[in-house]
């Protein structure tokens, strides 16, 4: 069986190593180091400061199932720990032992492969095996049967972890809709949506356990899988990355890293939680004639003595029908009179330009910068700050 217990919440430390070993292995995902050319290491589906034997322990069954053979990477101490294994063999080991095993370390020291299960025998008289194997995706076996079995395995755990049914021991979770709220949360905190869009980076420091270090009972790497399978986004990828502490070379910090790629759905989601947590901040009215918007309790004067600039025609535009549906340029620029002949000869995002001129004044009075969302091909009118009625 893949997962050993999907009864069983998982850790986020355990479930990484499941989805990571499923990633390169059956959909041969870009392998996230920079040693290996082509393989991946225990070290590549741990999380936190694991012990490399427990991950190894851990994906076995999986690693049978492919029918995977690895290799030993020769590094330092390689040839200590070989003559070291080869003096405990001939101590310790019986005759059939020193057969077998003698010769599992004879096609490691010419590079050749060995199976997975030759890798968990030799581990009883070499210990450091687990630091030393390298898995090619290339060289296991997934037929359309064990592809099936493997994601069965993991789409069927996330169905319990979203409908709140794994049974836990030794430490609480949270059910998942709390789950999902953290996620949003961290996503406004640091205004995420607004600063890069629907596609970005979480990154978060965590414990030798895999958890966040601010919010422990919390699994960010199963709750973006979990959301994934519900349609609200999709995982680009998730890896770990180690950082060196100030002055302090010989101590790493372990991170993880989510990247994301939000759905609309989700986005809406996200900004009713914010109109909810921020209840007057919204669009009051747009005074046409004196060039003022009025947003949570404020007067912003766009442009003084209602001088018609572009950032003014560009507020009428969005608020004359659904503000929060996006406009595309030649949609707006149409409605402030311009013929195609016309736009051919305007300066270059002329629309951009008249948005980020209307944000910075609403930024400065309001303090929020994104009031219009824009790119150079379209706008509108943040929903989320878009008063709901009723």
């Amino acid at each position: 069986m893949f997962i050993k217990d999907p009864e069983k919440h998982l850790s986020d430390q355990a479930f990484f190593s499941y989805i990571k070993f499923f990633d390169y292995v059956v959909l041969k995902k870009d392998i996230d180091n920079y040693d290996d050319d082509g393989a991946f290491s225990m070290r590549d589906v741990s999380l936190g400061g694991e012990d490399q034997a427990m991950v190894f322990n851990r994906i076995l069954d999986g690693a049978i199932a492919v029918q995977a053979s690895v290799i030993a990477k020769k590094g330092y101490r390689f040839d200590d720990q070989m003559k070291e294994t080869k003096e405990g063999l001939n101590e310790k080991g019986t005759d059939s032992e020193k057969k077998r095993i003698s010769k599992l370390i004879a096609s490691i020291e010419r590079g050749k492969a060995i199976t997975i299960q030759d890798a968990a025998a030799l581990s009883w008289f070499w210990f450091e095996v687990y630091d030393s194997i390298r898995f090619t995706p290339e060289l296991c076996k997934v037929s359309p049967e064990v592809k099936d079995n493997l994601q069965s395995a993991i789409e069927g755990y996330l169905d319990d972890f979203i409908n709140d049914k794994l049974s836990i021991s030794k430490k609480n979770y949270y059910r998942f809709e709390r789950q999902k709220a953290i996620l949003i949360k961290l996503i406004e905190e640091d205004n995420k949506i607004a600063k890069y869009g629907n596609n970005f980076i979480i990154r978060e420091k965590i414990g030798r356990d895999g958890s966040l270090e601010r919010a422990p009972d919390f699994c960010i790497v199963q709750t973006v899988y979990a959301l994934q399978k519900l349609g609200y986004l999709k995982v680009m990828n998730v890896w770990e990355e180690r950082q060196y502490k100030d002055n302090a070379y010989d101590d790493l910090v372990p991170f993880v890293n989510v990247n994301i790629l939000l759905d609309e759905m989700f986005i809406e989601e996200i900004n009713n939680s914010y109109k909810k947590g921020n209840p007057k901040n919204v669009f009051e009215k747009f005074d046409e004639k004196r060039g003022v918007l009025f947003f949570a309790g404020k007067e912003i004067t766009i442009s003084k003595k209602g001088k018609e600039t572009d950032a003014i025609l560009l507020i009428k535009t969005l608020l004359k029908k659904e503000p929060q549906t996006w406009k595309y340029n030649d949609e707006i620029l149409e409605d402030w009179g311009y013929t195609e002949d016309d736009m051919e000869r305007l300066p270059k995002n002329k629309v951009y330009f008249a948005a980020q001129k209307a944000n910075q004044a609403i930024a400065l009075v309001a303090q929020i910068d994104d009031f219009i969302e824009c790119n150079t091909t379209k706008a509108r009118i943040n929903p989320k700050y878009i008063k709901v009625d009723g």
